[in-house]
């Protein structure tokens, strides 16, 4: 078993590492891999995961990226031309740090694009603009890392409901970019069906997380059907998302998404797909090792 999207330096997984992390042994974990997300949480990303493999072993894998709302939180809706200037000097920041780290990296990432915040913060169209330049930007820097150095994408693609517009542009930026050299992970896909046969076209796999578990997951779930058994990839993408029985478990001690609970989200997945639990999470291991490890 194992998570291919978390962000342990994150709390309360970061002040939890030692009880959740055996607690997703006791289920039959094997692997985690972690992400950073901002140059701001890349030190504690690399502190935990040393603890943790120091602990338990060599267990949790470590992806480093910007992630794409980064750009948008240190964004000055008065002054939006500034966002040039400040998202250049934090890519710049980046590579620097990516460049010393690389060797202990096993992924780029959480990289990706992300129009549904954007949407939602009521900004003018040419701040929409000029974030959607600056994410793209970014997007593109991290997949040359990738293709340069050898390593999956793990990629984040978040559109408005019914929208496509946020997935087909980052299908172009990897196909453009990547020149058919980079694999990884479309993780938390929650978008559109149609798009799937391309990700998918692109050699990619999907994340699965607790969605699936929710009423209001049928989307992710018709998205899971259409994924090949050979693309799936398991995740929890905690501190959030964490699965349905502890949603509705009011009397629940521990209520964040953690690493254990990949057991619940594999156990669900395998119903839809008309599979037994070990067989869905035996091939979703070998994806995970031909894919990060």
């Amino acid at each position: 078993m194992h998570d291919s999207h978390i962000h342990l330096a994150r709390n309360p997984l970061k002040d939890n590492w030692k009880r959740d992390t055996q607690d997703f042994i006791n289920n039959g974990g094997k692997k985690i891999l972690t992400q950073g997300s901002d140059v701001e949480d890349f030190n504690d990303t690399f502190q935990v995961a040393q603890k943790i493999n120091q602990r338990f072993g060599d267990i949790v894998d470590i992806a480093l990226g910007i992630h794409p709302t980064v750009f948008q939180r240190n964004f000055d809706k008065n002054n939006y031309e500034d966002i040039f200037s400040g998202s250049k000097k934090l890519l710049t920041r980046f590579v620097e740090i990516f460049g010393q780290e690389k060797d202990k990296l096993s992924a780029v990432g959480e990289t990706g694009l992300d129009y549904f915040e954007m949407y939602n913060a009521e900004l003018e169209q040419k701040q929409i603009e000029a974030l959607k330049q600056v994410q793209k930007e970014s997007f593109k820097v991290h997949i040359q890392l990738a293709k340069k150095n050898n390593l999956p994408l793990s990629i984040h693609a978040r559109e408005l409901s019914g929208e496509i517009n946020c997935i087909v542009d980052a299908l172009e930026l990897v196909a453009k970019n990547g020149n058919g050299l980079v694999n990884g992970s479309f993780h938390s896909y929650t978008g559109e069906l149609p798009p799937v046969s391309d990700i998918l076209d692109l050699g990619f796999c999907i994340g699965f997380n607790a969605i699936i578990t929710y009423p209001n997951g049928e989307n992710v779930r018709q998205i899971l059907k259409k994924t090949p058994n050979d693309r799936i990839l398991f995740e929890t993408d905690g501190p959030f998302l964490t699965v349905q029985s502890v949603r509705k478990n009011k009397k629940a001690l521990i209520r964040y998404g953690r690493s254990a609970q990949v057991k619940e989200i594999l156990e669900v997945a395998a119903g839809i797909k008309n599979i037994s639990p070990q067989k869905l999470e035996d091939i979703a291991d070998e994806n995970y090792e031909r894919v990060f490890g």
